[in-house]
């Protein structure tokens, strides 16, 4: 095989940035050079737009700092000669490494076999002439996949030191209830406490049945804390549904608080009418000594105290049930959801809103919803 030329290769030496932890500077991560991706048959445009893509991903992590071709130009003199000869081998790779000062080298290549597509890298520690993580991705079908496939291998090349620099991610979602999700797999449900995150870009997704899902892309920066609010926007069935439940609650707390004060409105006035009327002929008898006495006084009023006391009986048992419907009231009260809650969102429209206005020689269509 004819050996790479010189342009078909180029060198980014790559700076761990120094990120503040607690308003505290630390030291950098690592030096970390990225050699272009070796061709094994898929051509050498495609070969450089992968190698273009690595640097890319590695540099929006935010724990890296891409250094440019030319700022690296003076340096890539004292390497030319190896990389003409088709440096691959780990000892060379090392003393490039070595003589860009890097502390870490990643290097690869794309190729084809048949019909399946071979993506593979490496992450070697230079000082110790080590290999410390190979990735090797593997797929067949269209062309346009190899461009995520490469990033799913730059991801996992580099995964363990994004864990390294892990941030704390603190998000407040308006519902309980909701699954969050990060970069596609649930984390957890709301309320959750603070989510340790890898350095880097991250898509953060927060869905509840009957809402609208909430989607942000978070840059984590390395070792610091993220705050995000997620306010997700229910739909016009779920305020609907929710309304109904909410209103037949309410309703039945303020009946169940109607009938608790009637009730013991009831019990008053039943206690207030035998207290004026029945209590003083009760204390007349006890005042009574004689035995003969107090048996005439009971003939004669017999009527008048047994009336007294059903009364009486009756103030305690409204009194009870008034009691006993009022917790049922204050528990409708505090457990029961606020009808009003989603009332910001009770004209919100969902439906797609076209407009269709003339311009010089044609027209001009627009769609759009509005919340």
């Amino acid at each position: 095989m004819r050996a790479p030329r010189w342009s078909s290769f180029c060198v980014w030496v790559v700076l761990c940035a120094a990120a503040p932890a607690a308003a505290q500077e630390r030291a950098t991560v690592a030096k970390l050079a990225v050699l272009d991706l070796g061709d094994k048959g898929v051509g050498t445009d495609l070969v450089a737009l992968m190698s273009a893509s690595v640097a890319r991903q590695l540099s929006s992590y935010g724990v890296f700092e891409v250094i440019t071709r030319a700022d690296v130009g003076k340096m890539l003199l004292h390497v030319q000669d190896k990389l003409s000869a088709g440096c691959s081998s780990p000892d060379c790779l090392v003393q490039v490494g070595d003589v860009l000062g890097a502390e870490k080298l990643v290097a690869g290549e794309v190729g084809l076999v048949g019909k399946r597509y071979l993506i593979s890298l490496q992450r070697m520690d230079v000082k110790k002439g080590v290999v410390e993580n190979r990735v090797q991705r593997e797929f067949e079908g269209p062309l346009e996949k190899i461009r995520e496939e490469v990033r799913l291998a730059t991801h996992q090349l580099v995964e363990d030191l994004l864990k390294l620099e892990s941030g704390t991610l603190l998000l407040q979602v308006s519902e309980e209830g909701a699954d969050v999700s990060l970069d596609g797999t649930v984390v957890g449900t709301s309320p959750l406490k603070g989510l340790s995150v890898p350095a880097g870009p991250h898509e953060v997704r927060v869905s509840k049945q009957g809402f609208v899902a909430w989607a942000r892309t978070l840059q984590m920066r390395p070792r610091s804390t993220e705050a995000l609010e997620a306010r997700l926007i229910p739909s016009a069935e779920f305020i609907q549904a929710y309304e109904d439940k909410a209103f037949s609650m309410r309703r039945w707390a303020w009946i169940s608080f109607a009938t608790f004060a009637v009730l013991e409105g009831a019990a008053l006035g039943l206690r207030l009418y035998t207290w004026q009327k029945y209590d003083p002929i009760e204390a007349d008898y006890e005042d009574l000594v004689d035995p003969a006495e107090r048996y005439q006084f009971y003939q004669d009023h017999v009527d008048q105290i047994r009336l007294a006391e059903k009364l009486d009986y009756a103030a305690l048992g409204s009194a009870l049930v008034g009691v006993v419907l009022g917790g049922v009231s204050l528990y409708l009260f505090l457990e029961g959801e606020d009808p009003d809650r989603y009332e910001l969102f009770r004209e919100a429209s969902v439906a797609p809103q076209v407009g269709l206005s003339p311009l010089p020689g044609g027209a001009n269509l627009s769609l759009g919803w509005s919340f």
